[in-house]
């Protein structure tokens, strides 16, 4: 099978300008405690803050929560919720699309067909010269956000993360593994732009010697494991992308 590079089987990822204005989460306050508030993200002004410092200087190699807030300005502009976007994708080797594109929705909704909610997880792209998922991270989509900043508007994705496991596929399936990233014993979230999104990414629980309980179902099943194998056999381009 040939290897194609990241750069041409992904993507046009469809930013929350572009969503149709009737997906925007609505009554909600355009500021940041309000959204973080919503959101249960007490932290999200200094994570907003420490984003737009990595947005205008590239070159910094600290991860979001490294920065430090004496570097950051102050964020007080407005911000809007989305509870989804599109990635538009090329697919060359899985002939069942139309000339191999395809588009799929990401969602991040707090409830599902009115049921439990809704975080989808994804593939970001972190190095595009290495192959393969070692250029890429996962990560589980909090919500879809739209910061004006300068009267510049940036569409980005408050997300959890993922850490990859050791530098190299489970010997025995094939698939990378990844675990949860936790800050002071929470969740770790963070922001990134759309633009490093390639598309949606299925993680599958690693259950050990252990027996799966009869409770555990798939809406909380992504909170439930240590570790998670990234399923690159879900899909042709899934297979391409996280060899």
């Amino acid at each position: 099978m040939s290897i194609w590079p990241k750069s041409q089987v992904s993507t046009l990822f469809a930013n929350c300008e572009t969503i149709s204005e009737c997906l925007i989460v609505r009554n909600l306050p355009p500021n940041a405690a309000s959204v973080g508030a919503y959101l249960a993200i007490p932290e999200l002004q200094d994570l907003i803050s420490r984003f737009l410092y990595q947005q205008s200087n590239p070159n910094c190699d600290l991860r979001l929560n490294q920065i430090p807030l004496a570097l950051c300005s102050d964020f007080n502009g407005r911000i809007r919720v989305f509870p989804s976007a599109t990635s538009l994708y090329y697919a060359p080797s899985d002939k069942s699309g139309v000339r191999g594109m395809y588009r799929e929705r990401i969602r991040a909704v707090k409830s599902w067909r009115k049921g439990p909610a809704r975080n989808d997880c994804i593939f970001v792209e972190q190095d595009a010269d290495q192959p393969g998922f070692r250029g890429l991270f996962v990560a589980r989509v909090r919500a879809f956000l739209s910061i004006t900043h300068n009267k510049n508007t940036i569409p980005c994705a408050l997300v959890s993360e993922f850490s990859t496991i050791g530098d190299q596929p489970c010997p025995d399936t094939g698939m990378w593994m990844v675990k949860p990233d936790y800050l002071r014993g929470e969740r770790a979230v963070s922001i990134i732009h759309v633009d490093s999104i390639l598309r949606g990414a299925h993680l599958m629980g690693i259950a050990g010697k252990k027996h799966i309980p009869n409770h555990l179902t798939l809406h909380n099943s992504l909170d439930a494991f240590q570790a998670y194998y990234v399923n690159k056999y879900i899909d042709h381009h899934a297979h391409e992308l996280a060899f």
